[in-house]
C-alpha cells in the first residue's frame, strides 16, 4: 500500500478530491495529511474521505504551518462513529503518551526501544524513515518513508537533468519487510509556504519505465532571467510536456491530471502555479492507483 505524505496545502487537497469525485482513486492509496492551515478545503476533504469510506490519516500534532498555532479552529469536521479517517501523531520527545492509530518518526524522534516501548504496546502502524537507526526498531507494522523526489535549489536547475529515478518501492516493499511505503510525492520533505511569481516554471510528471520503476520527467521553461511573463514560461514548459506525451503516448497513461495539463496548450491559458501542482499531483496519484488496482495492466487506466 502507498501512504503519500502531504502537508495539506489547498491544491494538494483539491487533487485528492478531484480524483475521488471522478472515481479514479484506489483503496490501496492511504494519504497521511499533516494540516498546515485551518481551512474549509481541509474540512471538506476529510469529510469526503469519511463519507466515501476511504482510509485517511490526519496528523494531530503538526510540526509546520499555522494550523498548530491556534487551539480554537474555525473549520472543524464531523466524522461518523466508524470513520475511515484515523489519527496519526508525530513522535517527539515531549509527546510520547497520547494514543494514535499511526505514529510517524522523524529526525527529532526518540529512537531507542526503551523510549518508545509504550507506543509499541499500542500495536499501531509506524512510519519509519529510511535510516539505519530507525529501520532496526522491532516494529511489526512498518511503513517505509523515503525522500523519492530529488529537489533542486532553483527551479531552473531541473532543466539540467530532465529525467530522474523516483522509486521502486511499489515493487519491493513487501519483500523488504514493510506493510507499505510512503514518500512526499512530487514536492519533497522540506516545507515552505510562499507564493508569488517564479523566475522559472517546471512541470513534474511521473511515469513508469519498461521495468515498472517509477521515474519523473521535468519540463522547464526557457526564459528564466526574471519573474515576468508567467504565462509565457508555462507555455514553454507545456510545449515540452506535450511533445514528450504525444511521442510516447502508447506507453503512457492519460490520467485526469495529465489530460488537464495538456488541455491548457489548446486553450492558451496559464492556470496558476497552484493548479499546475494540483494536476501534476493528481496524475501521480492516479498513476499509482492504476498500478495497484491493475498490476501489469496499469496502462489501461482506471475504469
Amino acid at each position: 500500500m502507498y501512504y503519500p505524505y502531504l502537508r495539506g496545502k489547498q491544491f494538494d487537497l483539491l487533487a485528492l478530491t478531484a480524483l475521488i469525485n471522478e472515481k479514479r482513486w484506489s483503496h490501496q492509496i492511504v494519504p497521511i495529511i499533516e494540516p498546515v492551515r485551518d481551512s474549509a478545503t481541509l474540512k471538506k476533504t476529510i469529510e469526503l474521505f469519511d463519507q466515501m469510506n476511504l482510509s485517511l490519516y490526519i496528523v494531530e500534532n503538526p510540526q509546520v504551518g499555522t494550523f498548530k498555532l491556534f487551539n480554537d479552529k474555525k473549520h472543524t469536521w464531523i466524522l461518523s462513529d466508524s470513520s475511515s479517517v484515523k489519527k496519526a501523531r508525530i513522535i517527539t520527545e515531549t509527546d510520547l503518551t497520547k494514543p494514535a492509530d499511526l505514529f510517524l518518526f522523524n529526525e527529532h524522534s526518540p529512537r531507542t526501544v526503551q523510549q518508545i516501548q509504550h507506543l509499541m504496546e499500542q500495536k499501531a502502524q509506524m512510519v519509519i524513515p529510511d535510516q539505519g537507526r530507525f529501520r532496526i526498531l522491532p516494529v511489526d507494522e512498518r511503513i517505509l518513508l523515503q525522500e523519492s523526489f530529488q529537489p533542486r535549489r532553483h527551479i531552473a536547475d531541473y532543466g539540467i537533468k530532465e529525467d530522474d529515478f523516483f522509486t521502486d518501492n511499489h515493487l519491493y516493499y513487501l519483500e523488504d519487510g514493510f506493510s507499505g511505503y510512503s514518500d512526499y510525492t512530487i514536492e519533497g520533505s522540506h516545507y515552505f509556504d510562499k507564493g508569488g511569481p517564479s523566475r522559472a516554471i517546471a512541470i513534474h510528471v511521473t511515469y513508469f519505465d519498461a521495468y515498472l520503476n517509477l521515474r519523473v520527467k521535468h519540463f522547464v521553461s526557457d526564459t528564466n532571467d526574471s519573474a515576468k511573463d508567467q504565462g509565457v514560461k508555462f507555455n514553454e514548459a507545456l510545449i515540452k510536456l506535450s511533445k514528450w506525451y504525444y511521442r510516447n503516448q502508447d506507453q503512457l497513461l492519460l490520467t485526469l491530471g495529465l489530460q488537464q495539463l495538456l488541455s491548457y496548450e489548446k486553450e492558451g491559458k496559464f492556470p496558476g502555479l497552484g493548479t499546475i501542482k494540483k494536476w501534476s499531483l493528481a496524475h501521480h496519484l492516479e498513476l499509482l492507483s492504476s498500478f495497484f488496482d491493475h498490476g501489469d495492466h496499469w496502462m489501461e487506466g482506471m475504469k
